[in-house]
C-alpha cells in the first residue's frame, strides 16, 4: 500500500446538529474510523512492544456537511515521519466530490509500560514509509 487510502464512512442521523449540518465533533469520529482502518490494514494496532497515542489533531472545515445516505470519503495518508512520532493527513470529501474538511493527526509511539515516547523501530518506520505520500498533501481528486 502506497499513498492515499480512501475510506467510506457512513453519516448517521445522530451526527446532525440543530441546523441540520454534521456537528463538528462527528468529524473527529470520521477521522478515527479512517485512522483505525489504516492502522488495522498496516497491522499497527498492537504488538511490537509499543503503543500509539494521539498527541494533536487539527481540522480545518471547508464546507458544511449535511445528511446524506451516501457515505463521506475520508482520504488518509502518512504525511510526516519523525523519530518517535508520525503525522497523518486527511481530507473529508462529500457525495459531490467537494472537500468538506482537511485535517491532521500527530501520533506518538510510546512505551506501553511508561507511556513515554520511544524511538520507532526500523520495522514500524518501514511500514509507515510504505503508506507515506511523497508530499505533505496529495493532489486533488479529478
Amino acid at each position: 500500500m502506497t499513498g492515499v487510502r480512501r475510506v467510506p464512512v457512513q453519516r448517521r442521523f445522530s451526527d446532525l446538529d440543530p441546523l441540520g449540518h454534521v456537528n463538528n465533533v462527528a468529524f473527529h469520529d470520521y477521522l478515527q474510523e479512517a485512522r483505525v482502518g489504516l492502522q488495522l490494514d498496516l497491522r499497527l494496532i498492537h504488538g511490537g512492544g509499543f503503543d500509539q497515542v494521539v498527541v494533536k489533531q487539527e481540522i480545518a472545515h471547508r464546507k458544511p456537511l449535511s445528511y446524506s445516505s451516501e457515505p463521506v470519503i475520508v482520504e488518509i495518508w502518512v504525511s510526516r515521519l519523525g523519530n518517535s512520532s508520525y503525522t497523518l493527513g486527511y481530507r473529508i470529501i462529500d457525495e459531490l466530490g467537494d472537500v468538506s474538511a482537511e485535517a491532521s493527526t500527530v501520533m506518538a509511539v510510546v512505551d506501553p509500560e511508561t507511556g513515554r515516547p520511544v524511538r520507532m523501530s526500523d520495522e514500524l518506520r518501514a511500514i509507515l514509509e510504505n503508506a507515506r505520500f511523497a508530499t505533505a498533501t496529495p493532489p486533488p481528486q479529478t
